[in-house]
Protein backbone atom coordinates (compact mmCIF):
# COMPACT_ATOMS: atom_id res chain seq x y z
CA UNK A 1 0.00 0.00 0.00
CA UNK A 2 1.60 3.56 -0.84
CA UNK A 3 2.71 5.54 2.42
CA UNK A 4 0.39 8.22 1.41
CA UNK A 5 -2.67 6.01 1.21
CA UNK A 6 -2.01 3.87 4.51
CA UNK A 7 -1.41 7.27 6.44
CA UNK A 8 -4.84 8.23 5.42
CA UNK A 9 -6.19 5.11 6.21
CA UNK A 10 -4.53 5.16 9.87
CA UNK A 11 -6.33 8.25 10.58
CA UNK A 12 -9.21 6.99 9.21
CA UNK A 13 -11.07 6.78 12.64
CA UNK A 14 -10.17 10.21 13.36
CA UNK A 15 -11.24 11.90 10.04
CA UNK A 16 -14.33 9.84 9.11
CA UNK A 17 -16.31 11.48 12.20
CA UNK A 18 -15.86 14.51 10.68
CA UNK A 19 -18.45 13.16 7.58
CA UNK A 20 -21.78 12.86 10.21
CA UNK A 21 -20.57 15.40 12.26
CA UNK A 22 -20.34 17.66 9.12
CA UNK A 23 -23.81 16.74 8.29
CA UNK A 24 -25.54 17.78 11.54
CA UNK A 25 -23.59 21.12 11.19
CA UNK A 26 -25.38 21.62 7.68
CA UNK A 27 -28.67 20.54 8.68
CA UNK A 28 -28.47 22.40 12.47
CA UNK A 29 -31.73 20.10 13.69
CA UNK A 30 -30.61 16.70 15.90
CA UNK A 31 -34.22 15.07 16.50
CA UNK A 32 -34.42 13.31 19.75
CA UNK A 33 -33.82 10.02 18.09
CA UNK A 34 -30.66 10.99 16.99
CA UNK A 35 -29.24 11.74 20.31
CA UNK A 36 -27.44 8.64 20.82
CA UNK A 37 -25.79 8.57 17.63
CA UNK A 38 -25.00 12.48 18.03
CA UNK A 39 -22.75 11.67 21.38
CA UNK A 40 -21.93 8.64 20.07
CA UNK A 41 -19.87 10.71 17.09
CA UNK A 42 -18.55 13.59 19.36
CA UNK A 43 -17.13 10.88 22.48
CA UNK A 44 -15.60 8.97 19.62
CA UNK A 45 -14.21 11.73 17.87
CA UNK A 46 -12.58 12.35 20.91
CA UNK A 47 -11.13 9.29 21.94
CA UNK A 48 -9.69 8.29 18.70
CA UNK A 49 -7.97 11.26 18.43
CA UNK A 50 -6.35 10.51 21.54
CA UNK A 51 -5.42 7.00 20.82
CA UNK A 52 -4.29 8.23 17.29
CA UNK A 53 -2.19 11.25 18.43
CA UNK A 54 -0.44 8.67 21.22
CA UNK A 55 -0.33 5.58 18.97
CA UNK A 56 1.31 7.99 15.62
CA UNK A 57 3.68 10.05 17.79
CA UNK A 58 4.59 7.05 20.35
CA UNK A 59 3.60 8.89 23.94
CA UNK A 60 3.67 7.59 26.91
CA UNK A 61 0.37 7.84 28.83
CA UNK A 62 0.25 7.88 32.23
CA UNK A 63 -0.67 4.10 32.34
CA UNK A 64 1.95 2.59 30.42
CA UNK A 65 5.72 2.49 30.05
CA UNK A 66 5.13 1.21 26.26
CA UNK A 67 5.27 4.21 24.10
CA UNK A 68 2.39 4.38 22.01
CA UNK A 69 0.11 2.09 24.15
CA UNK A 70 -3.26 3.29 23.01
CA UNK A 71 -5.49 0.13 23.98
CA UNK A 72 -7.41 1.72 26.61
CA UNK A 73 -8.88 4.39 24.49
CA UNK A 74 -10.30 0.96 22.52
CA UNK A 75 -11.61 -0.58 25.28
CA UNK A 76 -13.16 2.76 26.63
CA UNK A 77 -14.78 3.33 22.94
CA UNK A 78 -16.51 0.09 23.26
CA UNK A 79 -18.19 0.42 26.44
CA UNK A 80 -19.48 3.76 25.13
CA UNK A 81 -20.08 2.17 21.63
CA UNK A 82 -22.51 -0.57 23.47
CA UNK A 83 -24.25 1.74 25.95
CA UNK A 84 -24.95 4.49 23.27
CA UNK A 85 -25.88 1.80 20.38
CA UNK A 86 -27.97 0.08 22.85
CA UNK A 87 -29.77 3.48 23.66
CA UNK A 88 -30.16 4.20 19.86
CA UNK A 89 -32.07 0.31 19.72
CA UNK A 90 -34.28 0.64 22.87
CA UNK A 91 -35.42 4.36 22.03
CA UNK A 92 -37.10 2.93 18.50
CA UNK A 93 -39.48 1.05 20.61
CA UNK A 94 -40.22 -1.61 18.47
CA UNK A 95 -42.06 -4.68 20.37
CA UNK A 96 -40.47 -7.78 20.00
CA UNK A 97 -37.74 -8.39 22.77
CA UNK A 98 -38.26 -5.01 23.95
CA UNK A 99 -37.62 -5.66 27.67
CA UNK A 100 -34.96 -8.11 26.75
CA UNK A 101 -33.04 -5.19 24.56
CA UNK A 102 -33.39 -2.91 27.95
CA UNK A 103 -31.70 -5.50 30.23
CA UNK A 104 -28.91 -6.46 27.63
CA UNK A 105 -26.52 -3.06 28.37
CA UNK A 106 -27.16 -3.67 32.18
CA UNK A 107 -26.00 -7.38 31.93
CA UNK A 108 -23.11 -6.13 29.93
CA UNK A 109 -21.71 -3.62 32.11
CA UNK A 110 -22.02 -6.06 34.59
CA UNK A 111 -19.67 -8.85 32.62
CA UNK A 112 -17.29 -5.72 32.29
CA UNK A 113 -16.95 -5.05 35.72
CA UNK A 114 -16.56 -8.29 36.58
CA UNK A 115 -13.78 -9.03 33.24
CA UNK A 116 -11.79 -5.93 33.86
CA UNK A 117 -11.81 -6.03 38.10
CA UNK A 118 -11.01 -9.89 38.53
CA UNK A 119 -9.43 -11.41 35.09
CA UNK A 120 -8.25 -8.72 32.12
CA UNK A 121 -6.75 -5.37 32.86
CA UNK A 122 -8.43 -2.53 31.06
CA UNK A 123 -5.01 -0.86 30.72
CA UNK A 124 -3.08 -3.46 28.65
CA UNK A 125 -3.51 -6.01 25.89
CA UNK A 126 -5.89 -5.83 23.40
CA UNK A 127 -9.35 -7.47 24.86
CA UNK A 128 -10.49 -9.28 22.19
CA UNK A 129 -13.32 -11.46 24.14
CA UNK A 130 -14.77 -7.81 25.28
CA UNK A 131 -14.49 -6.06 21.63
CA UNK A 132 -15.95 -9.73 20.44
CA UNK A 133 -18.76 -9.57 22.92
CA UNK A 134 -19.56 -6.09 22.20
CA UNK A 135 -20.02 -6.61 18.43
CA UNK A 136 -21.97 -9.78 19.08
CA UNK A 137 -24.53 -7.99 21.42
CA UNK A 138 -25.00 -5.24 18.99
CA UNK A 139 -25.18 -7.59 16.07
CA UNK A 140 -28.14 -9.20 18.11
CA UNK A 141 -29.71 -5.57 18.32
CA UNK A 142 -29.86 -5.50 14.11
CA UNK A 143 -31.13 -8.89 13.54
CA UNK A 144 -33.99 -8.04 15.75
CA UNK A 145 -34.33 -4.73 14.66
CA UNK A 146 -34.93 -6.68 10.70
CA UNK A 147 -37.17 -9.31 12.78
CA UNK A 148 -39.21 -6.74 13.93
CA UNK A 149 -39.43 -4.81 10.27
CA UNK A 150 -40.58 -8.48 9.24
CA UNK A 151 -43.27 -8.91 11.92
CA UNK A 152 -44.56 -5.90 11.56
CA UNK A 153 -44.45 -6.17 7.33
CA UNK A 154 -45.23 -1.75 7.08
CA UNK A 155 -44.85 -0.48 3.65
CA UNK A 156 -41.66 1.57 4.20
CA UNK A 157 -39.71 3.47 2.03
CA UNK A 158 -36.15 2.04 2.91
CA UNK A 159 -34.76 4.72 0.69
CA UNK A 160 -35.87 7.27 3.20
CA UNK A 161 -36.10 5.25 6.36
CA UNK A 162 -33.10 6.75 8.65
CA UNK A 163 -33.13 3.93 11.01
CA UNK A 164 -32.95 1.31 8.33
CA UNK A 165 -29.56 3.12 6.48
CA UNK A 166 -28.13 3.49 10.10
CA UNK A 167 -29.07 0.10 11.42
CA UNK A 168 -27.80 -1.28 7.91
CA UNK A 169 -24.33 0.29 8.32
CA UNK A 170 -23.87 -0.77 11.88
CA UNK A 171 -24.59 -4.59 11.12
CA UNK A 172 -22.25 -4.48 7.56
CA UNK A 173 -19.45 -2.93 10.64
CA UNK A 174 -20.12 -5.65 12.95
CA UNK A 175 -20.59 -8.70 10.93
CA UNK A 176 -16.67 -7.88 9.47
CA UNK A 177 -15.04 -6.70 12.73
CA UNK A 178 -16.59 -9.61 14.79
CA UNK A 179 -13.56 -12.40 13.75
CA UNK A 180 -11.07 -9.36 13.98
CA UNK A 181 -11.47 -8.60 17.47
CA UNK A 182 -11.86 -11.94 18.57
CA UNK A 183 -8.76 -13.24 16.52
CA UNK A 184 -7.04 -9.85 17.08
CA UNK A 185 -5.15 -10.54 20.27
CA UNK A 186 -3.70 -13.98 18.61
CA UNK A 187 -3.07 -12.77 16.07
CA UNK A 188 -0.77 -9.58 17.33
CA UNK A 189 0.67 -12.54 19.59
CA UNK A 190 1.77 -14.47 16.79
CA UNK A 191 1.88 -13.07 13.33
CA UNK A 192 1.82 -9.21 14.13
CA UNK A 193 2.29 -7.61 10.98
CA UNK A 194 -0.71 -9.65 9.96
CA UNK A 195 -2.35 -8.01 12.93
CA UNK A 196 -1.82 -4.62 11.67
CA UNK A 197 -2.70 -4.93 8.35
CA UNK A 198 -5.89 -6.85 8.93
CA UNK A 199 -6.57 -3.22 11.07
CA UNK A 200 -6.63 -2.16 7.96
CA UNK A 201 -10.13 -3.88 6.89
CA UNK A 202 -11.71 -2.40 10.68
CA UNK A 203 -10.49 0.93 9.36
CA UNK A 204 -12.19 0.86 5.89
CA UNK A 205 -15.25 -0.61 7.61
CA UNK A 206 -15.83 2.16 9.99
CA UNK A 207 -15.11 4.42 7.01
CA UNK A 208 -18.54 2.81 5.66
CA UNK A 209 -19.89 3.20 9.33
CA UNK A 210 -19.65 6.69 9.42
CA UNK A 211 -20.93 7.05 5.86
CA UNK A 212 -24.01 5.36 6.94
CA UNK A 213 -24.69 7.51 9.88
CA UNK A 214 -24.15 11.05 8.34
CA UNK A 215 -27.09 9.51 5.46
CA UNK A 216 -28.91 8.88 8.88
CA UNK A 217 -28.45 12.11 10.27
CA UNK A 218 -29.56 13.44 6.80
CA UNK A 219 -32.92 12.03 6.28
CA UNK A 220 -33.59 11.90 9.90
CA UNK A 221 -33.61 15.94 10.33
CA UNK A 222 -35.85 15.77 6.76
CA UNK A 223 -38.63 13.45 8.25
Amino acid sequence: MPPLLKEILDWSEVWALLIPLAVLIWKRKIPKAAMPLVLYASIALVLNICQDVIWKNHLVFFYSSKPGDNIIFYHIHSIIRLLLFSWFFVQLQQPFLHKTKRVVPFVFIVIVLINYVFFESIFTRFNSSMLGLEALVILFYCMVYFLNLLIEEEAVSYKKNATFWMVTGISIYVVINFPIFIFYKSFSDTALKFAVGIWDLHNITYIMLCIFMAKYFYNVSNE
